[in-house]
């Protein structure tokens, strides 16, 4: 099966195969080096234990304070890709907003999120799209999104927002 590049990946999972796709699927020495961070990793029984960033550390008038956190960001987003932030003054109504608008507009119908649609090949990469690029094995990722660009403000582009739902 050739998977068509105008292809989200919401619709090949909603079109009845049975198997994922060649495509899709990691070479077998690529899935041999991926390995269980549950087992290499042993805290207490706990497992691992994802970094905690706390943000008020950031507003600290101490050099060293604020270098120290600036310094675990850095580790985590290096090392982890990934981490727990916490007392970065984000409300939780906010947090809740936000995630429940996300669900709204990916529930919507495909046809619909298309309007949002970005096109790499032109360089417009804000917008709806799904993982078709082939990675360094030849491999698709299996994951649609909706990619925006929030900082600097000069290259955000509410155009290609959606309208629906209401309060995105």
């Amino acid at each position: 099966m050739v998977i068509a590049t105008n292809t989200r990946v919401e619709s090949l999972s909603k079109s009845g195969i049975h198997q994922i796709p060649k495509e899709y699927i990691r070479p077998q020495d690529e899935l041999s080096t991926i390995t269980n961070i549950l087992h290499e990793i042993n805290n207490d029984d706990k497992g691992p234990q994802l970094p905690t960033i706390d943000l008020n550390d950031i507003n600290s008038g101490d050099p060293k304070t604020l270098e120290n956190c600036s310094n675990e960001l850095r580790k985590a987003a290096t090392e982890w890709g990934v981490m727990h932030l916490v007392n970065h003054g984000i409300s939780d109504d906010l947090i809740a907003r936000v995630k429940a608008a996300g669900e709204s507009f990916f529930s919507q119908p495909v046809e619909e999120k298309e309007k949002h649609c970005n096109d790499i090949a032109s360089g417009k990469i804000q917008g709806y799209g799904s993982k078709l690029a082939n990675n360094a094995s030849g491999q698709l990722e299996w994951e649609d999104y909706f990619f925006h660009t929030v900082f600097p403000e000069d290259k955000r582009d509410l155009t290609v927002w959606p309208s629906t739902p209401n309060d995105y």
